[in-house]
């Protein structure tokens, strides 16, 4: 069973990990009793020692730091296994996915509108709302679709998992990673996004249209790299 702490942030019990689940706040170790408080500290609140500037930079720059919107873990709680930490997690570009049934609504109502004097106006009103109906089922089926994909990071393997009612789950344990390649495209140079191929033995996971994707490359890099320097 891990051993849990109290956040100072927010008072809900955590494993004694880097960041609370609960609320996403940073945790700092102190180096003289090894409890654990707020990255913002100055003071350790159990044996009182006054924690240095060098101290949280150290603490900070020995692992990447969590996503910006951390929070509550999106990774399910069923598949994390004892000791497991999220360390990174990201979903695709949400307006990405919903692009293509927008633009099938204003393409739709736009030709039934430029074709509007063959037809009756009720006729042009009924295809108009047909359009806009069909457009919208095919919205919340991508908004669904997107809410249930989680591109994630923990101390022990990177994973993607889709599917809403069917899930799927596709892993490579750190040890297993040999390579991780960022593909951008021209598009998504302006728009920021891009996608990561991490290879592995006998396994490839694509983390397609993620946000500020040189970022996230980084730190998969720097994930990979940590832990292949604790089994030295």
């Amino acid at each position: 069973m891990a051993k849990e702490i109290t956040c100072p942030k927010c008072g809900g019990l955590t494993p004694d990990a880097r960041y609370c689940k609960h609320c996403g706040e940073h945790l700092h170790t102190c180096a003289s009793c090894g409890a654990k408080m707020s990255i913002d500290a100055r003071y350790c609140t159990e044996c009182g020692t006054e924690l240095t500037q060098a101290d949280k930079v150290i603490e900070v720059e020995a692992g990447p730091k969590a996503y910006a919107r951390y929070g509550p873990s999106l990774i399910p709680k069923d598949i994390m296994i004892e000791g497991e930490e999220p360390l990174f997690e990201t979903r695709p570009v949400l307006w990405l996915q919903l692009m293509p049934p927008i633009v099938f609504i204003i393409v739709g109502i736009g030709i039934l509108m430029a074709i509007y004097s063959s037809f009756p106006a009720t006729g042009i009103l009924y295809g108009c709302a047909g359009v806009f109906f069909v457009g919208m089922l095919w919205v919340l089926q991508a908004w669904y679709r997107w809410r249930h994909t989680i591109f994630a990071a923990t101390n022990f393997r990177i994973l993607r998992q889709t599917g809403v009612t069917n899930k799927s789950y596709v892993d490579c344990p750190l040890r297993n990673v040999h390579n991780i390649n960022l593909d951008i495209s021209t598009w998504g140079r302006i728009n920021r996004f891009g996608t990561l191929h991490i290879i592995g033995s006998g396994v490839d996971i694509e983390w397609e249209s993620i946000d500020e994707p040189r970022e996230a490359h980084k730190i998969l890099n720097q994930i990979v790299e940590q832990y292949r320097r604790q089994l030295i």
